[in-house]
């Protein structure tokens, strides 16, 4: 396809033999800091699709999909762009789950809205990166829709994606933002940061024996009556597969006390179980991105709506029950929006639901409450 040196990015293939999509796009961006991220198994491309547009299960993160799903009928509405969260492409957050939930993409079909979505290279990348890549995104949209305004749904990790592009924080990489998004909607997101990965003790097992997308805590963890190195699969910089989760980290152990269990688990050192660096360590290794973030408010002509979950199931397990939360996300971090926006007048809903974090993708109840924030 023909390349504008004068644009950001360029458009490499469009695909047109989408499950979900009337096509996608993969898009190439040119900014020099976008760099090949570290991929451990459990983190590589798994859906065949996505692979095949990406030509790789460990695409490099110059480049990103663009999905697009055509109302039937056209409409005076502005375009939705849908951004995904952590270890999730556009298919199975939006579309179709991992047990065949559907997504919020068939409800925002039904109700005539023209629907763009993107896959960004790493499951867990580098916000900053990803944040690049959204703006790019942006403005392939622009130049497709002819529409100079956009409204933004996103889900947990992908939130904080978008708030970083809106913050300007990427204007220094050719990412600048120019007014395009008009209302942003973020489900589950740890506006406030989370320290999930450090506060429990047994997920680390679950983790390593299921081979999940997931970092670890540990660095070393006692496995069938031997210690063995976890590194790679780790949260740190060392094992460098996750360098999103650690942007992520927040503290939150003076509103919600550590269980005596996890204590060596949350300020780091060895006991007879695992060896941690702490989390400490790992907020600095993800250069305290979260503190930067609540420091760089959004522009005050963006609305924002804002959706917990108090439902602490993941997949039939309580999986957060130290605070009020969604399973992985405490309720006080999804609702915080201090640091973010300019005016809290700029808050337009801030509403908890009885959902699990996963089931924020996929019920009908948030169905609803996304489109009844979208209206005009």
């Amino acid at each position: 396809m023909a390349y504008d040196s004068n644009k950001p990015y360029k458009v490499v293939s469009r695909h047109d033999d989408c499950r979900n999509w009337s096509w996608t796009e993969r898009i190439q961006g040119q900014q020099s800091c976008l760099i090949q991220e570290k991929f451990i198994s459990s983190t590589e491309g798994k859906d065949p699709e996505i692979v095949q547009y990406f030509g790789t299960s460990t695409p490099h993160s110059r480049d990103v999909l663009l999905h697009h799903l055509a109302a039937d009928q056209p409409s005076l509405e502005n375009p939705v762009l849908l951004v995904h969260g952590a270890s999730h492409d556009a298919n199975v957050a939006w579309a179709e789950g991992f047990t065949k939930q559907k997504g919020l993409l068939y409800a925002l079909h039904t109700a005539g809205r023209s629907v763009f979505a993107v896959t960004f290279a790493h499951p867990h990348g580098d916000n900053m990166l990803q944040a690049i890549q959204l703006s790019n995104v942006v403005k392939r949209i622009q130049e497709l829709s002819q529409s100079d305004r956009l409204d933004l749904v996103a889900h947990s990790k992908g939130g904080i994606v978008a708030l970083s592009y809106l913050a300007g924080m990427g204007a220094s990489f050719d990412a600048a933002v120019e007014g395009q998004i008009e209302k942003v909607i973020l489900l589950g997101t740890p506006n406030r940061g989370m320290d999930y990965p450090f506060r429990h003790l047994l997920p680390n097992w679950w983790v390593k024996s299921t081979q999940t997308s997931a970092p670890l805590a540990v660095d070393s963890m006692l496995w069938f009556g031997q210690y063995i190195n976890t590194t790679p699969h780790s949260i740190y910089r060392e094992g460098g597969a996750f360098p999103g989760l650690s942007q992520l980290l927040y503290r939150w152990d003076d509103r919600y006390p550590i269980q005596l269990t996890a204590q060596t688990l949350y300020h780091g050192g060895q006991n007879w179980l695992i060896h941690s660096r702490g989390i400490e360590t790992a907020i600095e290794e993800g250069g305290n991105y979260m503190e930067k973030l609540l420091q760089s408010p959004i522009d005050r002509d963006i609305e924002l709506h804002m959706l917990a979950g108090g439902h602490p199931l993941i997949k039939g397990y309580c999986t957060e029950w130290d605070g009020p939360s969604d399973g992985l996300v405490f309720v006080e971090s999804a609702l915080y929006s201090e640091g973010i926006v300019r005016t809290q007048d700029q808050v337009k809903r801030k509403t908890v639901l009885p959902l699990g974090h996963l089931d924020l993708l996929y019920h009908d109840t948030a169905h609803e409450w996304v489109l009844e924030g979208l209206v005009h």
